[in-house]
């Protein structure tokens, strides 16, 4: 099971830098925050960002909300050149988890210790998720809990079109409901990773896990690049020199060990 504070670190990795207000207390270095912000578009989880999206997001769900597409087009115009992914606000989760959820699947599946906002009386924890209900009772949004700032409890939420992954203030947002995602989240820094099997794939395995191990292998000397906490190419062969230069070494004593074991 996956540790809910790697989660939210991954989650700020894709914030806007600009929406964290100053002096907020959160379990990632802020300089660590933002280094790869996300925009929002509905029904995606980490996706890149193509022409090809925009069109079918468009035709699928901004077209029938009223939109028009000239208003569609201004607000998405640079999201190709920035060469970045998008996510909505369950797409956070669904990404780092590697599985599909929608927010009333969140709530009413993987969610514990749950119910309205101003009855559940507990303190709130890194990673636990908040959510809005629309008016037939189901949730349609979902935010994660990421910190503090005066006191305040911070979201990190895929916000919307023109907002991106960014962070907001509890307080200022109409989340009516709250849950731990104990079904699939780890509560505290004590967890047992469970055994990874590294490798390239779509969508690409991403973590704070991923990014210690780059950050580990390149002060050993096998490069994996910028400590972006994406399995990629270079994390690979960084990966696979560090695996072949050990075997090397260990080969030859195996080998020696063999032979005193025959004499």
């Amino acid at each position: 099971m996956k540790n809910a504070i790697d989660f939210i670190r991954f989650a700020l990795s894709h914030a806007k830098s600009g929406s964290i207000p100053a002096g907020a207390q959160l379990p990632l270095d802020i300089e660590e925050c933002g280094t790869a912000p996300w925009e929002y578009l509905p029904a995606t989880a980490g996706e890149p960002i193509t022409r090809e999206l925009l069109d079918e997001r468009w035709e699928h769900f901004y077209s029938r909300l009223g939109w028009t597409r000239e208003q569609f087009d201004r607000m998405t115009a640079d999201f190709p050149h920035l060469k970045t992914c998008a996510a909505d606000s369950q797409g956070l989760l669904n990404c780092f988890l590697g599985m599909e959820a929608t927010p009333h699947y969140c709530y009413n599946a993987w969610c514990t210790e749950k119910g309205e906002i101003a009855k559940v009386k507990r303190p709130f924890a890194i990673g636990e998720a908040v959510f809005f209900r629309d008016e037939d009772g189901r949730a349609v949004h979902t935010g994660f809990v990421c910190g503090s700032v005066g006191g305040e409890t911070l979201i990190v939420e895929a916000r919307g079109l023109g907002t991106g992954v960014c962070v907001t203030k509890l307080s200022e947002r109409p989340f009516t409901h709250r849950g731990l995602v104990t079904e699939q989240l780890h509560y505290g820094e004590d967890c047992v990773g469970e055994q990874l099997l590294l490798s390239i794939k779509k969508p690409l395995l991403r973590g704070e896990h991923i990014r210690r191990l780059q950050l580990a292998l390149n002060q050993l000397g096998y490069f994996c690049g910028v400590p972006d906490g994406v399995c990629g190419e270079l994390t690979m062969l960084g990966v696979k020199d560090f695996a072949d230069a050990h075997f090397r070494m260990k080969r030859p004593l195996e080998k020696a060990s063999e032979n005193k074991k025959r004499a």
